[in-house]
């Protein structure tokens, strides 16, 4: 007998007077830990589940999905980024879709309490996510599967209510993996044209596609190359689009491997965003789609480009005005918006029109739960079917965390049609309190022309810069900034997107940013491998008391290397510091100890060039806390 995964019907209650929702979750996986079949290059993972019926209408359904580091028998987070597939079968039916694609990071930086979330939006596929169906986790790659894996949750949020439009029906036209580069084997014959005729009832067509690039030729292609590719619907190119992706502000950061460098329509830790195009169809009437790549042929070709991809038919619009909150970007603790919070400055939400008629106008009412609400009048155009991100005009501050609140009323000045997506609510969370007086401590690596800084007030306006130019490398460059009762944000660029250091690129060395008080103590340290660049928000509040950051600091440099070691320790308590050297696969295998009492800060070098070319553990210890852990590659 099969095993049904039932969904839970919760319904959820929508503060600022919003209409009721009904929520549910169907869960395929819970915490499944998942490992590679390394003999196949691809393990399996199928579950039954029973989806809302097909009496029930449905507004929204998102796809939720969670990693975590596994918890079973010592294994710890794998180490490659692998493209995993979650597909779906309903029941009955000899077709597979493939409703979201995750390409998993590399994880052999997290420890165990790591866990991530990301969220897609599947409600293109709602015909197919009801009744009893085989929810299909399918996890690729090569590697170890004894003692690394991935603990994986997939829920499928459903949100209950009159859809946008009915969705009639789904067109699977492409899926596979399509040789790219190769002349014997076009991928233009591959990615043939597919000719459909509507049915009786569609006002209009969306077509849907994921597509990422991977393998490794002379030019980079297909993980490394940036090529475009044209959507066209009778015969004309309805979009354009360039198949290449920054990875550097990547919000999941830093990771163990080439995390920063872009990719072709992906990065490591990535949930794909499928790219969607409306295409003007009409009812009963034939019409063609093609999917067309860059031309481009390689004397020994590997590139591929994997692309699943669909049509879906709709029927009419069920609104003119129709206003969703998709997302609070800004207050928020969602790990997908980590780079921007928290944050005492303008809010940031993103809506979507749902409605036939362009989005003109519309009110805003924001706030904290417990004050009296800020009202935001709103004007701009936004289309059908489109997102817009919106700044909120007034800051948002309390000393205590709490509950951010917002409410969407009166698109185009009408009723909306339906309410119930236009309230939301996100966690805030405090932001760091600093002195009047700061004091930026930047060391610069051997780059310093990649290098950029400046605090900003709320309205943008620099009250402080250091340009590339200003900067001097292996240097220590430190400046006292003095500012009045404020937010603030601090920015640091680099052109390079590689931080202040980054292990592939050991040649540059190795930088360190803090931000201090006046007598040298820590209120804010930062990890120097952040990418392209790291924000941090901040209020100066003059009867408030700011807090250190008492944590210690280590930094290891570099975690690729023949022997040489350093290590960089501070903290603004002196404690009893250990550090050990330990093997990865085994940490009870200790290899060196070294103690260092009353120790406050310091720069440390080892040489473990004696030891055995494999990875270790460098484990530090303050007054018997475990306070930092790296993993060393010693190599030839």
């Amino acid at each position: 007998m099969k095993h049904i995964v039932p969904f839970l019907l919760l319904g959820l209650a929508i503060s600022f007077k919003g209409q009721a929702q009904q929520v549910s979750h169907v869960i395929s996986h819970n915490e499944e830990i998942i490992v590679t079949d390394p003999s196949k290059g691809s393990n399996s993972y199928k579950k039954n589940v029973e989806f809302p019926s097909k009496d029930k209408q449905i507004r929204k359904i998102k796809l939720l999905l969670t990693f975590e580091c596994p918890d079973k028998d010592g294994m710890r987070c794998a180490d490659w980024d692998y493209v995993d597939h979650i597909k779906v079968t309903p029941k009955g039916s000899d077709t597979t879709y493939e409703v979201a694609r995750m390409l998993t990071p590399y994880g052999g930086f997290f420890q165990k309490d790591w866990r991530f979330e990301w969220e897609v939006d599947v409600t293109d596929f709602s015909p197919i996510l009801r009744g009893e169906a085989e929810v299909d986790y399918i996890h690729t790659g090569y590697e170890d599967n004894k003692t690394r894996g991935w603990k994986v949750t997939v829920d499928f949020e459903f949100t209950f209510g009159t859809p946008v439009a009915e969705p009639l029906a789904v067109h699977k036209i492409y899926d596979g993996s399509y040789a790219y580069g190769n002349k014997e084997k076009p991928i233009e014959e591959q990615l043939s044209k597919v000719s459909l005729t509507t049915g009786p009832n569609t006002a209009f067509s969306k077509v849907k596609i994921h597509q990422t690039g991977h393998g490794m030729d002379a030019d980079g292609c297909g993980e490394f190359c940036s090529k475009y590719r044209d959507i066209v619907f009778n015969g004309a190119i309805v979009d354009h689009k360039d198949l290449w992706m920054a990875c550097g502000d990547n919000p999941l950061y830093p990771q163990a491997g080439t995390w920063i460098f872009d990719r072709a329509n992906w990065c490591p830790g990535y949930l794909v965003q499928p790219d969607e195009v409306l295409i003007n169809t009409q009812k009963s009437t034939p019409f063609t789609v093609d999917v067309n790549m860059e031309p481009y042929e390689i004397e020994k070709p590997s590139a591929n480009e994997l692309i699943s991809a669909y049509v879906i038919e709709y029927g009419n619009i069920n609104a003119k005005n129709d206003v969703e909150l998709i997302d609070i970007i800004k207050p928020s603790t969602k790990p997908v918006h980590s780079r921007e919070n928290p944050t005492g400055g303008l809010p940031l939400i993103q809506v979507k029109n749902n409605g036939s008629e362009p989005l003109k106008k519309m009110t805003i009412t924001y706030g904290l739960e417990g004050e009296k609400p800020k009202v935001f009048k709103w004007e701009g155009n936004i289309p059908f079917n489109s997102n817009a991100l919106i700044a909120l005009p007034e800051p948002i501050y309390s000393e205590k965390e709490g509950t951010f609140q917002v409410s969407i009323k009166r698109p185009n000045g009408k009723r909306d049609a339906f309410g119930g997506d236009n309230v939301g609510t996100s966690i805030y969370k405090k932001p760091l309190v600093f002195p009047e007086d700061l004091v930026v401590y930047f060391k610069t690596n051997k780059k310093p022309g990649q290098n950029s800084y400046f605090i900003e007030d709320i309205s943008g306006q620099k009250i402080f810069k250091k340009d590339s130019t200003e900067l001097k490398e292996n240097t220590i460059h430190r400046d006292t900034i003095k500012l009045t009762e404020g937010s603030y944000r601090f920015n640091v660029d680099d052109t390079g997107n590689n931080g202040l250091e980054f292990w592939f690129m050991a040649r540059e060395g190795s930088g360190n940013i803090k931000l201090l008080d006046t007598l040298g103590r820590a209120l804010k340290q930062f990890k120097p491998d952040f990418g392209k660049n790291l924000n941090l928000n901040f209020v100066v509040k003059s009867k408030e008391t700011y807090k250190l950051d008492d944590e210690p600091f280590v930094s290891m440099f570099p975690s690729r290397t023949k022997g040489p070691l350093t290590l960089d320790y501070f903290n603004n308590a002196e404690a009893e510091v250990k550090m050990l050297i330990v093997d990865q696969e085994d940490e009870s295998k200790i290899l060196e100890t070294h103690v260092y009492h009353n120790l406050k800060q310091g720069l440390f070098t080892y040489d473990l060039s004696y030891l055995p070319k494999k990875r270790y553990y460098l484990k530090v210890m303050a007054n018997g806390k475990e306070v930092y852990k790296n993993r060393i590659r010693l190599r030839e």
